[in-house]
């Protein structure tokens, strides 16, 4: 227990300060990436009902 309260700061490693950088890093790139993806998908499903709208009306 001793070896534990020497070396923890406030109940913290000091890894835990690298890990809590990575972590709001790692939620930051995942939204991000899930904004990009969900424009691309809106853009492709417009894109798809054009094609679909021009084909109906040739028909």
């Amino acid at each position: 227990m001793s070896y534990l309260l020497e070396h923890t700061v406030f109940g913290f490693c000091w890894w835990d300060l690298p890990a809590l950088i990575v972590l709001i890093c790692v939620v930051a790139a995942f939204a991000v990436q899930r904004h990009k993806l969900k424009k691309q998908e809106k853009e492709l499903e417009d894109q798809l009902s054009s094609i679909y709208a021009d084909e109906t009306v040739d028909m």
